[in-house]
């Protein structure tokens, strides 16, 4: 697995376990079981793009 991929599925679970549960939980409000399932895939293409930006970055520090 390339590194930005797997660097991006760690940014996407942990952005889903702070946005999805630690918020709600600190917020007191119920937990929504659509909200929760539609978050995964929005998080993990999120993360996936954090991964690849990050990635590009440390390429162009490298030149």
């Amino acid at each position: 697995m390339k590194r930005w991929i797997r660097s991006g599925l760690v940014w996407a679970g942990i952005l889903y376990v702070i946005t999805m549960i630690l918020f709600p939980l600190i917020d007191h409000e119920r937990f929504d079981t659509t909200k929760i399932l539609l978050g995964i895939p929005l998080w993990i293409v999120v993360g996936l793009i954090i991964g690849y930006l990050f990635e590009k970055r440390k390429i162009k520090k490298r030149r």
